[in-house]
């Protein structure tokens, strides 16, 4: 299985590499016409189609070149194929998004809709264990809106954070790896075909957009790709018992550094639907940090937090998971609140 998995997800990193090479030429372009914009001429981007290209071309080649290793059992193809249209209709609301600006409002609402039905049928979150035969009971409405809340989160963070090149995707792709791993771990075939193919087709688009962005992934890639992450986190946590602290352990370096912008601005009463340049790694960059020194710091705080996300899963500890991501949280707001007056005391805010 791991032959055809490896082979597949080849596959899926050369089409990604080469739809994205085409999209340099046509594709449309991201104009520098905001200030929080990073980048100084117009460049290529909606990058995410060669990345959802290459997810579906390894999924075909898993299928079609090698069906007698029967990775995914149709079930397995079910849930998969279900799994990945929720992700192409985000894709698609971010590519009309990168050609024609749609209404931050609009947005808000497909947006909405979608993680509702995402929740709906991959699995709603209703008991989450927090220790040694302790158990906390949402209920059917508290838990369809936690999980459906969780997708939103994820997808827009993953969007809030694509402005340095390489940062949000290749992120992304490691926090997808050590999901992959984790559910290759719990036997979950579908959820690792999905977590092994989306990376490997960021991988395909990285070598063009890092570290000197000749195309981004546009709200495109970065809805597409948070979406995957998003669905595969519901299969394990649904199916195969994962628990539900873990997945944001994982994301946990993109998920801090926009929610706590978020809570910043709303304290300072920003308006919360204007781009802004308030992110922490846009503090770094302001303060001289280049986009691929930005990018390979939280590359590797995203793959510490693989690390620990995959241990815990493998621990058996109900109570482990919650514990870290606490701890974790904690470390993520002392961090915040260091880089912030860094900022204030040196002009940079």
């Amino acid at each position: 299985m791991i032959l055809e998995l490896a082979s597949s997800a080849a596959i899926a990193t050369i089409v990604s590499l080469v739809v994205c090479r085409v999209q340099m030429r046509a594709g449309p372009l991201d104009l520098p016409d905001e200030a929080r914009k990073a980048h100084t001429r117009p460049t290529p981007t909606s990058g995410g189609i060669g990345i959802a290209l290459g997810y579906a071309a390894g999924l075909t080649a898993l299928l079609q070149i090698f069906p007698a290793a029967e990775v995914l059992t149709r079930q397995d193809m079910a849930l998969t194929s279900l799994a990945s249209a929720i992700a192409f209709a985000f894709l698609l609301i971010g590519f009309i998004d990168d050609t024609r600006p749609i209404d931050p409002r609009i947005k808000f609402l497909f947006f909405t809709l979608l993680s509702f039905g995402a929740a709906i049928t991959m699995g709603i979150v209703s008991v989450v264990e927090v220790g040694v035969d302790q158990t906390l009971r949402l209920g059917l409405t508290i838990g369809l809106f936690g999980t459906a809340l969780w997708v939103f989160t994820l997808v827009n963070c993953t969007n809030f954070m694509d402005g340095a090149n390489g940062l949000a995707m290749g992120s992304i792709s490691v926090g997808l790896i050590a999901l992959g791993a984790i559910a290759y771990a719990a036997g979950s075939n579908s959820a690792m075909a999905m977590a092994c193919f989306a990376a490997a087709a960021v991988i395909g688009f990285l070598v063009w957009n890092f570290p000197h962005g000749r195309i981004f992934a546009g709200d495109a890639g970065a809805l597409f790709a948070g979406a995957i992450a998003a669905l595969a986190s519901l299969i394990l946590i649904s199916r195969a018992d994962l628990s539900p602290f873990i997945p944001p352990i994982l994301f946990l370096p993109l998920l801090a550094d926009a929610l706590m912008t978020l809570a910043w601005r709303v304290r300072h009463r920003r308006k919360l639907l204007v781009g802004h340049q308030e992110h922490l790694y846009q503090i770094l960059m302001r303060a001289g940090w280049s986009h691929a020194r930005v990018s390979l710091l939280y590359w590797a705080l995203m793959a510490a937090c693989g690390v620990i996300g995959y241990a815990l899963s493998r621990s058996g500890d109900a109570a482990a998971p919650w514990i870290t991501l606490a701890a974790l949280a904690g470390l993520a707001v002392t961090a915040s609140i260091f880089v912030r007056k860094y900022a204030r005391t040196h002009g940079l805010s």
